[in-house]
């Protein structure tokens, strides 16, 4: 009789678990993923303006704050506190994914230029080397998003020749949630690329003039021994 007893408390016991497990486990918010995205358009391109071989271009890998060395997605919540979101993660390492996009933007941005951009571990021999340091990339669902990024364009042929810049980039969230924060995270990374290329674009298209970076690039704040 007592075996029989001890047992149901066992079974209720038991079953009381599972369901608690069983609700512990319905309640836990779904972790979402979220890439970022490049620009693109339907048109066809047009023929480039010069006929010499292209301009290579070799971005060197991205460096980011430490805070936003990480999988989960960072929220400012004041100009000197942040959140970081337990639940909405980026579906790649942000340093790679924000150089994936940059050198797609800017093939596409270049495309007729003609210019070619790919990561330093596969562009071979480039003529431009671009470095690119995020100081800040963060924001708030439904605010804006800011980007601030040191870069420089280096000839990779003369030393000391290097162009600096500096970019503070502020994009509004046009749509609510966290897909719109997402979006306008691709939006900053391509108003950096626009500027980025048309820094390039500065430069003299001729085939003869490969190799040189425009007049501006070599003042006193643009050149280093």
């Amino acid at each position: 009789m007592i075996a029989k007893r001890n047992g149901g408390l066992f079974r209720l016991a038991f079953m009381g678990l599972m369901l608690f497990f069983l609700g512990c486990a319905a309640a836990s918010p779904r972790v979402e993923y979220y890439l970022l995205s490049s620009l693109h358009d339907s048109a066809p391109a047009t023929a480039p303006k010069s006929q010499g071989p292209p301009l290579k271009i070799a971005l060197r890998p991205i460096s980011v704050p430490d805070l936003l060395d990480r999988p989960h997605i960072v929220l400012r919540t004041g100009e000197a506190t942040v959140e970081v979101s337990e639940f909405r993660r980026w579906g790649g390492n942000l340093k790679k994914e924000i150089a994936r996009v940059l050198v797609e933007n800017l093939n596409f941005l270049l495309r007729d230029f003609p210019a070619i951009a790919a990561t330093d571990d596969l562009a071979m021999a480039p003529d431009i080397v671009l470095a690119l340091q995020v100081q800040r990339f963060d924001g708030r669902p439904g605010g804006e998003v800011s980007l601030h990024a040191l870069w420089t364009l280096t000839r990779a042929q003369a030393a000391g020749e290097r162009l600096v810049k500096e970019s503070r980039i502020l994009v509004p969230c046009e749509t609510p949630g966290f897909e719109g924060f997402v979006q306008a995270h691709s939006r900053a990374i391509a108003l950096l690329g626009r500027e980025i290329a048309a820094a390039v674009r500065a430069r003299q298209p001729g085939p003869a003039s490969r190799g040189s970076l425009p007049p501006s690039a070599c003042g006193a704040r643009g050149h280093f021994p």
